[in-house]
């Protein structure tokens, strides 16, 4: 009897870990497994964007990194002087819209990621690095820009409900990953220029 309720346990963790491991997949090993949205603080900021039915929500870039500052000073900091270091959307379609924004935010010598999605804000503090360089909102090409510009490279012949699986913004790099045909494709732009790095294309 012991025996089996050691067996049902370990199967138990077992199955959270895994629900775990396949939620925070999608941003990559930059997010530890010890930290994920589901243990952060949520933040209620303004309205929220809806999503059609069938379709991952829409969100736009500008609206996510508008509201960052209110995100912040609703939780009380000491000021909204943050600096913003790491960018990554999920899921974005061809106009640039993702079904989740996430920040890596540094303030006060503490690092937080900043998450915004269909159910709103969502921070969580962060251990692990980010990139050094500050992101400066204004000083870089909007991530609609860059695959509007790039967006027959990008896509090709693609279907129009065909998705980007991730656009990374760190380091003055923009790194952009589709998956079409079991093969994952990955582009990288300079963020401030625009260009196209060639050797990764």
């Amino acid at each position: 009897m012991r025996r089996s309720g050691i067996l049902m346990l370990l199967f138990t963790l077992l199955v959270i870990s895994l629900v775990i491991a396949g939620y925070l997949g999608g941003f990559g090993s930059f997010v530890s497994p010890q930290s994920s949205q589901q243990t952060g603080t949520k933040v209620n900021v303004g309205l929220l964007p809806l999503s059609n039915s069938g379709q991952p929500p829409s969100i736009a870039f500008e609206d996510a990194i508008g509201q960052l500052s209110s995100v912040f000073l609703e939780k009380r900091f000491v000021s909204s002087n943050f600096t913003i270091h790491y960018i990554r959307g999920k899921d974005l379609d061809h106009a640039g819209y993702a079904s989740t924004w996430m920040f890596g935010v540094r303030y006060e010598n503490r690092s937080t990621l900043a998450y915004y999605d269909q159910a709103g804000w969502t921070l969580v503090p962060w251990q692990g690095g980010l990139p050094e360089p500050e992101i400066v909102a204004g000083t870089f090409i909007a991530p609609k820009e860059i695959i509007g510009r790039n967006s027959a490279l990008i896509f090709g012949d693609s279907p129009k409900d065909e998705r980007i699986q991730t656009l990374e913004l760190g380091s003055g790099i923009y790194t952009l990953k589709i998956h079409r045909s079991g093969i994952t494709r990955v582009f990288l732009f300079e963020a401030f220029s625009g260009r196209l790095i060639p050797s990764y294309a």
